[in-house]
């Protein structure tokens, strides 16, 4: 289905109109789907520095204030399928932007597959680091 409409005029080259006046439904989802995205991967990311051990400092020492020395294993599951739900939720984005990707002028949303990149990264991070408490 071609958004241009044909404009012929006799002894010229055919030239096309073009109808699309604003972004649609698709651009704009693509646009809500990688904020989706990042607000899913920071969530994780906030959910992994709470999960990791506190360490001690002088006011602890001094205080005897008992520090916790281990890794939050619900919270880093947690995190780990918040990062599981930001790849699956960009994938899906890019698949509908390459769907919609027809023209010269349509682009691929940067900020989506940097987000997919990045949820790509920490989900090796995570298969490298927290594997035992997956």
């Amino acid at each position: 289905m071609d958004d241009r409409k044909r404009i012929n005029i006799p002894g010229q080259p055919v030239k096309y109109e073009d109808r699309r006046k604003k972004p649609d439904w698709v651009v704009r989802s693509v646009t809500i789907v990688a904020a989706i995205g990042w607000v899913l991967a920071l969530f994780a990311l906030l959910l992994l520095d709470r999960a990791s051990p506190v360490e001690g400092n002088f006011i602890t020492r001094f205080l005897d204030i008992p520090v916790v020395s281990f890794w939050n294993t619900t919270l880093i599951r947690v995190a780990f399928a918040m990062t599981i739900a930001s790849f699956a939720v960009c994938f899906a984005g890019i698949i509908l932007n390459a769907a919609r990707h027809r023209r010269k002028t349509d682009r691929y949303n940067k900020l989506l597959i940097s987000i997919t990149i990045a949820s790509t990264l920490l989900l090796v991070l995570y298969l490298a680091f927290f594997a035992r408490y997956l």
